[in-house]
């Protein structure tokens, strides 16, 4: 993807001493081991956002540039050198500019320093993942610290969140004192998604909510005593309620995974209706292996477990 960077200023400190970003000079420290016969790369990048976070502190008009400059650059060139498909598309919603750069900079100093540790966290996470659910293609996980700008939800999610933008990419985000447990839910979580999108696209809200609900699901096998805020079922009148904006078509994901207190829309209700959705589906096909039930495409999930009547949006 290329991106242009008009600022005279911003050209100025990136060219030094040899005219090239820093970020493209990193190259960051891993581990990549093979499970099940497939490749799996764990990738930090932390000296990418070390260098966003020095130069912007020098120059703090410049964040939004810089953060082009050096991290998104940075994932660009990764995403070439890996041949990451773009099934989901490039854009990547947690990644933006951060206005709490000293936090930043403390935050960079803690994953560098717990670096192995957070990493063999992950790399167990993924072996369990894919015993249990094995996966077609190579996979690469990029870890980058949190957003500090908002570390109320930060720490309600147990320092940890993520997103899986392909079926052979997911990118962690992690913040300093992380939940362990949570962690290696959320691993679980979206590693379920990439092996999902081997087999199927994400192209409704529907499709969202089942795909989320399945994750979820998923991780919650792997780590019953883990206990995510997102997962907690929407009140019986919410739940219909929030079901009527989707099929009324009123509603976009944005409002399901933020909440919108103009429609009455509770946040993480994508979570909440997928997570009950697929609960009711386990029970009444008891049967039904997760290898099974994770390619089955959101009109089955719904017919099979009792909703095609009430989430009707595909």
């Amino acid at each position: 993807m290329k991106r242009l960077i008009v600022s005279a200023v911003l050209a100025g400190l990136l060219a030094g001493c040899s005219g090239e970003p820093e970020a493209q000079k990193t190259k960051p420290s891993g581990i990549t081991f093979t499970q099940d016969n497939k490749t799996i790369k764990i990738i930090p990048l932390y000296d990418a956002y070390q260098s966003y976070v020095d130069a912007a502190l020098k120059a703090p008009t410049e964040n939004g540039a810089l953060f082009e400059a050096y991290v998104l650059k940075e994932n660009d060139r990764i995403r070439e050198q890996e041949q990451v498909s773009e099934q989901l598309g490039v854009y990547n919603p947690l990644d933006r500019p951060m206005n709490n750069l000293k936090h930043l900079k403390e935050n960079i100093n803690y994953l560098q320093k717990h670096q192995t540790t957070i990493q063999q966290q992950i790399k167990q996470s993924l072996q369990q993942a894919s015993k249990q659910l094995p996966r077609q293609n190579d996979l690469v996980v990029l870890v980058a610290p949190i957003n500090s700008d908002n570390p109320v939800n930060n720490k309600r999610m147990g320092g940890v969140t993520g997103i899986a933008l392909a079926k052979n990419l997911l990118v962690l985000y992690i913040d300093r004192d992380v939940d362990q447990s949570m962690l290696a839910y959320t691993v679980a979580h979206e590693y379920h998604h990439t092996v999902l999108l081997e087999e199927l696209g994400i192209s409704s809200i529907a499709d969202n909510i089942i795909s989320e609900g399945k994750a979820d699901l998923f991780a919650k096998g792997l780590y019953p005593d883990v206990n995510p805020p997102w997962t907690e079922p929407l009140l019986d009148h919410s739940f219909k309620h929030v079901l009527h904006e989707v099929n009324s078509y009123h509603a976009k994901f944005s409002d399901l995974q933020n909440g919108n207190s103009d429609l009455q829309i509770p946040g993480w209700s994508n979570y909440a209706i997928g997570n009950t959705i697929m609960t009711d589906f386990i029970q009444k096909n008891p049967d039904t292996s997760v290898e099974k039930w994770t390619p089955l495409p959101t009109g089955d999930i719904l017919e099979q477990s009792g909703y095609a009547k009430q989430l009707t949006a595909q």
